[in-house]
């Protein structure tokens, strides 16, 4: 098959690269000419990417992936284009279909007759259908007759993409019954992977924002019940357990909110008016109220933060992935700042300039006497730390550290939803 995979981003570059480990003709499409000439000479650009490197290096010497900047010369020359461009927020709370939007006039001017074209992406229910499919048309072709048009939502974990690729079932909709068809034969032959096909694009989008939507309020109840364990003394890590020891609970881990690409920004989708968002809402502000709340929480531990030297562990979104993404760190500063504390940043995957490019000064090394440390994203290189040296209370903003292992380092440890040490 020939393919072109439009956008070769955390996701993207391995579909794209997965695609060509399977013997297809694979052209990677990207308006980054630093990332687009990179990735021809086989450098991988995400490093934390299991098997991304070896696997790139290879369809890359042997020509199965090229690259390009010429989005419209890489649909022109493939049967079909995958479209893996990410849709974030605007600065209204609303999709921010710009990005995609552009590549789909990209692809319509070179789409060739009779092609399929996948959006593998996110987004709010029926912009397949109502927004990027008519900019597909704009190139001269006439959908249904001259193209086929599907949407398949991405389902992975950065990080662990190319082993998330064989163990999910994709999931895909058509905007008729044969571009359905087409697109289940394309992933099967393409990735060897399990479909499950919906009967429109319609429910194919709308099933990836209900997981998005799923796993905040979950997440949301997390953090009520780790405020009310704070109320009656209980430790919410034994309460989740206990509940979810029983087969209809599933409760997630409390924490200092949500980050990423993805669970803080997809109930949103259901948010912009054109859907009951009632619970989505509900979900969003519990999730968004927790970096406050726990500042406030560690602030009356301290007696105060005013002047006290606080140190935030661990800026990405979530740990050992070099991403910022919404990432909760930025809502712990504003609030440990707005207390009068003074904060101090340090990421064990981050430079100095992008951990000053979130408004944190960058810590030095060593890292020793703090007032409070306070770990949001717990990194493999945080593991080994003796906290007691770092600072005498420690809060664990993700319930991620083993409580005796803290305690035994002559360090006070506080969680979300947990006791703090006597």
């Amino acid at each position: 098959m020939k393919v072109a995979v439009v956008g070769l981003g955390r996701v993207g570059l391995p579909i794209a690269t997965a695609i060509a480990g399977r013997g297809h003709d694979v052209v990677g499409c990207d308006i980054d000419p630093q990332r687009v000439a990179m990735v021809q000479r086989g450098e991988n650009p995400f490093p934390e990417e299991a098997g991304l490197g070896e696997l790139l290096g290879d369809v890359t010497a042997n020509g199965h992936l090229r690259t390009t900047t010429d989005t419209t010369e890489g649909a022109a020359s493939s049967d079909t284009v995958l479209c893996t461009v990410a849709v974030d927020l605007d600065a209204g709370g609303r999709a921010d279909l710009h990005g995609i939007s552009a590549a789909a006039r990209a692809i319509s001017a070179g789409l060739r007759p009779g092609a399929l074209v996948i959006f593998d992406t996110t987004v709010p229910p029926s912009t397949t259908r109502q927004i990027l499919a008519p900019l597909l048309e704009e190139g001269g072709k006439q959908l249904g007759s001259d193209f086929s048009v599907a949407f398949s939502p991405e389902r992975l974990f950065m990080g662990r993409v190319l082993e998330d690729l064989p163990k999910y079932p994709k999931v895909v909709g058509g905007l008729d019954a044969e571009s359905g068809t087409r697109a289940v034969d394309f992933f099967r032959e393409a990735l060897g992977s399990e479909v499950i096909e919906l009967a429109s694009a319609e429910a194919a989008e709308l099933s990836k924002v209900a997981e998005g939507v799923y796993r905040d309020l979950n997440i949301a109840l997390a953090n009520e019940l780790a405020q009310a364990a704070d109320l009656f003394g209980a430790d919410v890590s034994e309460v989740i357990a206990a509940a979810n020891s029983q087969p209809f609970s599933h409760i997630h881990t409390p924490g200092a909110g949500v980050g990423g690409h993805c669970i803080p920004v997809y109930p949103r989708f259901l948010m912009q008016g054109e859907a009951p968002s009632t619970l989505a809402a509900a979900g969003r502000a519990a999730n968004d109220a927790m970096p406050a709340y726990l500042v406030g929480r560690l602030d009356e531990i301290a007696g105060g933060l005013a002047g006290k030297r606080c140190l935030v562990l661990g800026l990405t979104f979530r740990p050992d992935v070099a991403v910022t993404a919404h990432t909760n760190a930025v809502d712990l500063l504003r609030e440990l700042a707005g207390r009068g504390a003074k904060v101090w940043g340090h990421d064990a995957l981050l430079s100095p300039e992008a951990i000053a490019a979130l408004g944190f000064t960058p810590a030095a090394e060593p890292l020793a006497r703090y007032d409070v440390a306070i770990v949001h994203a717990l990194h493999a290189a945080y593991r080994s730390f003796a906290w007691g040296q770092i600072a005498p209370l420690v809060l664990d903003a993700r319930n991620a550290l083993d409580r005796g292992a803290v305690e035994a380092t002559g360090a006070r440890y506080v969680g979300a939803g947990r006791p703090l040490t006597a």
